[in-house]
């Protein structure tokens, strides 16, 4: 795959899906005050969200590993454990408060997925049913709050991003994050501390002549 088709058909969903997300703050503002507040909105984005993750990382976990045959997130977190160790606890900053989010560690002294990904599947095949997650027991519907949202969507981002910088990486481009960034989020910390997040539009300087580099995709 080229950065020109991943940006086509991946990047492209991802800034929809973002922007869906952001729409939602014009109501209920982006707070741990607002965590547990759920809604159909919230509902909708998450299933969106964990189909488009099942898609990506299973395709990022090809791109790492091209004998990786896994079909469920298990599969796809033991296979980043092992070629990719720090992604599981990549730090992704949150822009608008301000907040660490680490979307893919463990949130128990288990193997098992995320507690964000557990309410996608909840929410999902048992949508009316009573469920528990964390210890906490209500309608499984109810799980479709603006925690998890938010950490679907941070967890999307990351595959994508990491997904990117390797195809930009093979194609030697100076620009190796996605443009449009993300208005949400970026990667901090290891080898993201030396890699340039841009929004739209990215001006450098390669052999004493300025270059610009823009995207097509805004929102």
């Amino acid at each position: 795959m080229l950065c020109k088709e991943f940006i086509n058909t991946y990047w492209s969903q991802y800034i929809l899906l973002e922007k869906e997300f952001v729409s939602t703050l014009h109501y209920l503002s982006l707070d741990r005050e607002n965590e547990e507040a759920f809604s159909q909105a919230y509902l909708k984005l998450l299933l969106e969200l964990g189909s488009e993750i099942d898609v990506a990382f299973k395709q990022y976990c090809r791109n790492i590993d091209p004998s990786f045959r896994g079909e469920k997130i298990t599969d796809y977190q033991a296979c980043v454990r092992v070629k990719e160790p720090d992604f599981i606890m990549q730090n992704v900053e949150e822009k608008i408060t301000g907040r660490t989010l680490m979307p893919w560690a463990k949130h128990d002294n288990s193997q098992n997925a995320p507690y964000w990904w557990k309410a996608y599947n909840k929410v999902k095949h048992n949508r009316t049913e009573g469920s528990k997650i964390d210890s906490e027991e209500k309608l499984s519907y109810k799980f479709a709050n603006q925690k998890y949202t938010l950490l679907a969507l941070a967890g999307l981002y990351q595959i994508l991003v990491y997904t990117y910088y390797k195809l930009a990486k093979n194609e030697d481009k100076r620009i190796c994050t996605p443009m449009p960034g993300s208005r949400l989020f970026e990667l901090k910390g290891g080898m993201w501390s030396s890699v340039e997040f841009f929004d739209e539009i990215a001006y450098y300087i390669e052999n004493e002549t300025l270059h610009l580099e823009s995207s097509s995709l805004h929102y």
